[in-house]
């Protein structure tokens, strides 16, 4: 459930973002110059990328709203339990702000180093996606 109540979900518009180059954040143009579009499931994906992008700290940005980001700088020190469940809290909070995710579930984590890298599923109203984020402990 989403942390803002919109009544009518079914009646959001069609979502629209910038496409964008998962590997570099670079923005993805047109031929002519002009920023790519996408819709729906993959605007979501494209929204659900950059709000769990590490320097995408909340506040620290004043073109987003401050519900835009998250705040995984709060793991650093963390042990490995206590991180994995304030992640959890963490990933859902950043992620449910936006009216078109209805739901954020199926943790799984693995550890890389001092890494900690959480995999979810997504649930939309365009349907579900796989989504991965990670967080220095």
């Amino acid at each position: 459930m989403a942390l803002f109540s919109y009544e009518g979900q079914q009646n959001l518009p069609l979502m629209r973002e910038a496409a964008v180059d998962f590997n570099t954040g670079q923005p993805l143009l047109e031929p002519d110059g002009t920023f790519r579009l996408v819709s729906g499931l993959d605007a979501v994906r494209v929204w659900v990328w950059r709000a769990l992008q590490p320097d995408h700290t909340r506040f620290a940005y004043t073109a987003y709203t401050v519900s835009y980001g998250n705040q995984f700088h709060l793991l650093a020190g963390k042990s490995l339990p206590q991180a994995e469940s304030r992640m959890t809290g963490l990933v859902r909070e950043t992620l449910l702000v936006c009216p078109y995710i209805t739901g954020v579930e199926r943790f799984s984590f693995r550890r890389e180093g001092s890494r900690l890298i959480a995999a979810f599923t997504v649930r939309t109203v365009y349907g579900e996606m796989s989504a991965e984020s990670e967080a220095i402990l």
